[in-house]
């Protein structure tokens, strides 16, 4: 038997090598009975804690920049004809589809809605905040072209606009990453971004938005009913 063999052995006999193997031994059972209560919880069961987290909490930072979104969809002509008078006369070029009538489904695989679409603290909300992990998938509701992906418009953070007919848009704000650029054609349930908390934002989700002609649609009218 060699010496470094004989020295392991009696660690493993010392009491404080004892006490180190229970020590570590516990610290397992525990991680392994977490990892267990996990695997049960589904991911709709625990983004409904998480979600119920958020709801307490106001986002800090004030207004997201909505007048400048809404400068960004009129300069694209997605509401030019009906907020400034302007039509393809005048320079627009009606976009590649006229009226979406493909699928529209919801941009994560699984969450739980925060924040419905309607009057919240007192001032608009325009869409729905989802809640779920950081760097889950978010991806695009409906067929359509990039409007707009990038982090200049105010408490959005990184957001993706989605452009899927001539009047109809989609908004995803505050991911972690965005995947897509400026130009893109994306189809339905492609990844756009990941979620994340950027921007004006409590925690990680996705602000989720739809216009039409630039105006806030409740996205529960469009959207197939789920647990969301």
């Amino acid at each position: 038997m060699t010496g470094a063999r004989l020295a392991a052995m009696l660690m493993l006999l010392s009491p404080s090598a004892d006490a180190g193997k229970s020590k570590a031994l516990k610290e397992l059972e525990q991680v392994a009975e977490q990892t267990a209560r996990r695997t049960v919880e589904s991911e709709f069961d625990r983004y409904v804690k998480q979600a119920a987290v958020l709801k307490k909490h106001r986002d800090s930072g004030g207004d997201a920049d909505v007048r400048g979104m809404l400068q960004l969809l009129d300069s694209a002509g997605v509401i030019g004809s009906i907020q400034s008078g302007r039509g393809f006369g005048q320079g627009f070029r009606p976009f590649k589809v006229r009226n979406y009538k493909g699928l529209w489904r919801w941009p994560l695989r699984a969450g739980i809605v925060s924040s419905e679409y309607g009057r919240r603290w007192g001032r608009r909300h325009d869409g729905l905040d989802i809640a779920a992990d950081e760097g889950v998938p978010v991806m695009a509701a409906a067929d359509g072209t990039v409007l707009y992906a990038g982090d200049k418009l105010r408490g959005y953070g990184n957001v993706v606009i989605l452009r899927h007919d001539q009047k109809t848009t989609s908004l995803y704000a505050h991911n972690r990453r965005l995947m897509v650029k400026e130009g893109d054609s994306v189809r339905a349930g492609q990844q756009i971004a990941l979620l994340g908390s950027t921007g004006h934002s409590t925690g990680p989700h996705v602000h989720f938005e739809i216009r039409k002609a630039g105006k806030a649609v409740n996205p529960r009218t469009i959207l197939v009913k789920s647990r969301f």
